[in-house]
């Protein structure tokens, strides 16, 4: 209840649309508010005490993509509501520090990032299925982002898509490399090292483990239309049947 009434005398402006931040405190709270106004940022849900599943859901609410992120000063961040947030489709961000610069930087990096997703995402028509191998011995980084080696066994697999674990999404592929190179697809057969969000390596993600690229229902009613490889309408056909366990309709 105090909390309660805290909030409702903070003197920070609301928007209809915006980001979510937290921290542990009034002051903190709104010293924050105050860097992202000087930034033209506007807040949407702004609130003391750990980020719990609300905030998370504020945030996938934003209609703006580059608005779907919580910054939290000084606090941190229930475990149920990291879980949302690793399971999210709509690609939340939750950035964390005791210092305010830092989630001013680390946002801008994000943003940055986020930005050029996004436009390959939107340039990528259609997403195709994949199926991929996490190779042993080849883990390069356990998280933020997890960097592994893979095989890709089936299809292709594309920067931004999501992917599938025995029939549950555990992350989004946010970078491909060959060598030196960096990526924006690779081929059946390729043997590349992806950078994915929300997993860590030794928890969701085992060596050897095969991961599904996961489609939009929509998409997989033009993909039955296409011209796809074997392998590829193997994999569709399996993607289906994942889904058409919780949606019988899924991709008619």
């Amino acid at each position: 209840l105090n909390a309660a009434n805290t909030e409702a005398n903070l003197s920070i402006e609301l928007d209809e649309e915006g980001v979510t931040i937290k921290a542990d405190t009034v002051g903190g709270l709104e010293a924050l508010a105050k860097e992202l106004k000087e930034l033209d940022l506007p807040i949407r849900h702004a609130t003391i005490g750990k980020v719990n599943r609300r905030d998370v859901r504020s945030a996938e609410n934003a209609k703006e993509p580059l608005h779907r992120i919580i910054m939290a000063f000084a606090t941190d961040i229930l475990a149920d509501a990291q879980t949302e947030i690793d399971n999210s489709e709509n690609g939340v961000k939750y950035i964390s520090s005791d210092i305010i610069y830092r989630i001013l930087e680390e946002r801008e990096e994000w943003v940055e990032q986020r930005t050029k997703e996004l436009e390959e995402e939107s340039r990528e028509v259609v997403v195709y299925p994949g199926r991929i191998k996490f190779l042993p011995d080849h883990t390069f980084r356990a998280s933020k982002p997890a960097v592994i080696g893979v095989r890709v066994l089936a299809g292709r697999i594309h920067v931004g898509q999501h992917l599938l674990k025995e029939g549950s999404r555990i992350g989004r592929i946010k970078s491909i490399r060959s060598g030196q190179d960096s990526m924006k697809e690779a081929m059946q057969g390729a043997e590349v090292a992806v950078a994915i969000d929300g997993v860590t390596v030794g928890r969701q993600l085992e060596e050897n483990d095969i991961m599904l690229v996961d489609i939009p229902a929509s998409h997989a009613k033009k993909l039955r239309k296409m011209d796809l490889s074997a392998a590829e309408e193997e994999v569709l056909e399996e993607l289906i049947e994942i889904h058409r366990k919780e949606d019988h309709f899924w991709g008619r």
